[in-house]
Formats: C-alpha cells, sequence, structure tokens
C-alpha cells in the first residue's frame, strides 16, 4: 500500500490502431453530427463528437492512454462505432481558458474554502516537519494487523479528502486529521511544553474513485473521500490550496521544485512516526518514461515526474500524499497572494524509493483532474 510498484508487462498499441482503423473504415458513410455532452476516459466533461472532428487520433490515444479495444468502447458515445468523447483539446487546454473547464459549483466552493496559509519555515530535506507545519496532511485509516496508518492524504474541503485510489480498499475505516506523531497521543515541542490540539478522527460516509482508474496501468489514481461530518478549521486542520485560478495554471509550467510530505519509510526502511518532509526536483516526463516504459508503463500527461536526486524520495507509506509547490494564487487590490498548492498525489515508484540507483517517481497530474474533482465536489456537497 504506497507509491506502488511495477511488475508487469507492456500493452501492444498497434492492436489498438487497428481497431480503431477498422471502426472507422466499417462506417465512413454516416457523418451525422452528434454533439450531446459526454465524459471522457480521463474523467472530464467531452462533447459527443463524429471521429474526424476529434483531436488527431495517435494524440488522443496517448492523451486518453488508449491501449486496447476495451478502452476504445469507454470512449464510444451515440448508438454506433464511429462518435467519440472527446475533449476538443488536451489535457492542459491551452485554446481555452482553464477555469471554464472546471464544475462551477465545485469551483464556487473551492473558492470559498480558507486554504492553508504560508507558515515561515521553508522545506529542508527529508527532515521532520515543523509542529503543525502542514496543517493538511491526512492519515488514512485502515482495520488491519501490521499496521493501521498505510496511506496518507490531504483536506481540500470541510467535507472532502483527496487521496490515491490504489488506497481505497475495503478494510479502509477511517481519516485522521491534525497528526504530527502517531506516537504520542498530544504532539508537544520545546522545554515550554508547547502542544497542538488532539488530532480528530472522521467516518467516511461515501467513496469516490475516479471512473477510469486502473492498477494495471497505474493510471487515474485519484480519489476523493467524503466525511460523514464537517471539519471544523482548527490551528492543526486547514485545507490544502487546489488549482482553481488563472493564475496558478499560467505559473504551472515555471516550477522547478516540489515539496512533499508523509510519515512513509526512512532512508533506514522504519516507518517514521512524525511528518517528514522535503523538496524535490520537477522532471521531464521523458525521464520517467525510461525508468517505467521497461514495467509496462506508459507515462503520459496523466502523471507529472519528480524526484531522484539526492535520494530523496516518497516511499512506502506515502502514497496519497501531496506533491506541492508555493505559487501566486490569487490577485487581492493588485497584491499577488502566494500560497502552497497542491499539483499532484503519490502513486508510484520503484522498490527501494530514496536508494541510489533509484530514479524519479510518478504523481498523479492534479491539473488534468481538476474538472472530474469540482464535478464531484460540487453534486455532493
Amino acid at each position: 500500500m504506497w507509491h506502488q510498484t511495477i511488475t508487469f508487462s507492456s500493452s501492444h498499441c498497434l492492436k489498438l490502431l487497428i481497431i480503431l482503423q477498422v471502426f472507422i473504415l466499417s462506417n465512413t458513410s454516416d457523418n451525422n453530427k452528434i454533439t450531446f455532452p459526454c465524459h471522457a476516459p480521463n474523467g472530464s466533461p467531452g462533447v459527443c463528437l463524429y471521429y474526424n472532428e476529434c483531436a488527431n487520433l495517435t494524440d488522443w490515444r496517448i492523451q486518453n492512454n488508449i491501449h486496447d479495444a476495451d478502452d476504445v468502447k469507454k470512449m464510444l458515445c451515440g448508438n454506433d462505432e464511429i462518435h467519440l468523447c472527446c475533449n476538443r483539446t488536451n489535457y492542459y487546454f491551452p485554446d481555452t481558458n482553464y477555469i471554464t473547464q472546471l464544475n462551477p459549483k465545485g469551483l464556487e466552493i473551492l473558492n470559498a474554502v480558507e486554504c492553508n496559509r504560508l507558515s515561515g519555515d521553508r522545506v529542508s530535506n527529508g527532515k521532520a516537519a515543523t509542529l503543525g507545519q502542514y496543517p493538511f496532511m491526512a492519515l488514512l485509516k485502515y482495520n488491519r494487523d501490521g499496521g493501521q496508518f498505510l496511506c496518507g492524504g490531504t483536506l481540500i474541503t470541510s467535507l472532502f479528502v483527496l487521496t490515491a485510489a490504489h488506497c481505497i480498499t475495503q478494510d479502509l475505516s477511517s481519516v485522521r486529521l491534525g497528526e504530527h506523531d502517531t506516537s504520542t497521543d498530544v504532539d508537544c515541542v520545546g522545554s515550554i511544553r508547547l502542544c497542538l490540539p488532539k488530532t480528530e478522527e472522521y467516518e467516511i460516509a461515501q467513496i469516490f474513485r475516479h471512473p477510469y482508474y486502473s492498477l494495471r496501468r497505474l493510471t487515474h489514481d485519484v480519489a476523493l473521500l467524503k466525511l460523514k461530518t464537517e471539519v471544523i478549521t482548527q490551528v492543526h486542520i486547514k485545507p490544502i490550496c487546489l488549482p482553481i485560478s488563472q493564475l496558478v495554471y499560467d505559473h504551472s509550467n515555471t516550477i522547478r521544485h516540489y515539496d512533499i510530505a508523509g510519515w512513509g519509510r526512512t532512508e533506514s526502511n522504519e516507518k517514521s512516526n512524525v511528518l517528514q518532509h522535503a523538496k524535490i526536483r520537477h522532471r521531464a516526463r521523458e525521464d520517467c518514461q525510461k525508468v517505467f516504459s521497461p514495467r509496462g508503463v506508459n507515462i503520459t500527461l496523466d502523471h507529472i515526474c519528480a524526484g531522484g536526486e539526492n535520494e530523496i524520495d516518497t516511499c512506502k507509506g506515502d502514497s496519497g500524499g501531496p506533491l506541492f509547490a508555493t505559487v501566486p494564487f490569487k490577485l487581492f487590490n493588485n497584491l499577488i497572494i502566494r500560497r502552497q498548492v497542491q499539483f499532484g498525489i503519490v502513486s508510484f515508484g520503484i522498490t527501494g524509493c530514496g536508494g541510489k540507483n533509484v530514479s524519479s517517481a510518478a504523481y498523479s497530474n492534479l491539473m488534468k483532474y481538476m474538472p472530474w474533482l469540482t464535478e464531484i465536489i460540487g453534486n455532493n456537497t
């Protein structure tokens, strides 16, 4: 349960292209347009279009991580086999306003969230976090022997926690918020005993796993947990900011380093009781593709590639936790407000995370999933 390990063989994309050509060539005489809304396999809103109105089929296949006939069927819409659910543009919406792709009600809810303000401390390499430094961090609790807390997550509204889809199991029982050191009932620091309030645990009312999550292909590794009761903001419990502004979008391609935090295993392969944090480098997707392609995993716009430097990495137990960065968030009276914004979710890497011969890890690319996420929040709050 983590930061998954990759062991399976590659898929045959040639088979897909043959299937697509069979679909297209057998139906080219019918060019009746269907224009009703639909959802593409990436979970984002799309439009049901005749196949030749969709993007270049090769790009379309890569963007939607299409591998075989079953994946093709997920793209079909209407009552035939020549209409596809398309986004018109790629996941980053280069020809449109980013905000227009988000669910209006969900966006309104997120805009009303008073997400975490910056603290004065800077993140360091693989060190214990300052008491209460990351009040958005969540621990997922499981009913099983050998460890209760096996995944992480982030509080994003008073009702929702964001995590990885592969963290969802039948024995997932609750979410703990406000934790710093799992070995103590009350977290304190210093000779004057500066302490945080006690942690709080919340039962899960509903689980929303991305509809096209695939453990075999390690794609769409995103899930939302709706809590049974609303979370009250406190000094040690506050939501993290999400990429919900055009300003964040405009700066997303300039990020050179991300921050990570979690209770995963340390360099000595022992699980940490104290919340750890580090800074890791943003890397090109090609770097991750070189590592994971031989293991049958295709790195696409689904993923952010980061890490693999100075033996710093997310590890076992960090799954579902955040990849975040400090960026311009909103304008207020012509002043730029900066916030820690979550851009990714810990998804998978290679066994031996943080070792000398271990390269970058892959994170679910949250900006790609914001249309789906805002829709879930908007329809279920």
